[in-house]
């Protein structure tokens, strides 16, 4: 899998034009190697690189720039692996039921 997305960044360039394949091309890397190879976290792996999609998406169109994108991309990953700690925590702390 790591292989298949570094293939992704090597391939498609962050910038107008080919932001949107470069972030399709690691979910269908994604995708394809499923929730073995990626673990506990694949729901939220997923969820973020849909969100990704989107900033590719207006990269591409000029509603974001390049910087704009990638601060975006950083908000976006920050908050989905807070949200993510938080669900942890609270499970993590409720009563182990027999």
């Amino acid at each position: 899998m790591h292989a298949a997305v570094s293939e992704c960044f090597f391939k498609y360039p962050f910038a107008k034009g080919a932001a949107y394949k470069r972030f399709n091309c690691i979910y269908q890397a994604h995708a394809h190697y499923g929730p073995d190879a990626m673990g506990a976290q694949y729901s939220l792996r997923l969820q973020v690189d849909l969100a990704s999609l989107k900033v590719g998406q207006d990269v591409d169109s000029g509603t974001l720039t390049p910087e704009e994108g990638k601060t975006t991309l950083r908000w976006v990953t920050e908050k989905a692996y807070a949200q993510a700690s938080q669900q942890q925590a609270w499970v993590a702390a409720q009563p182990k039921r027999n």
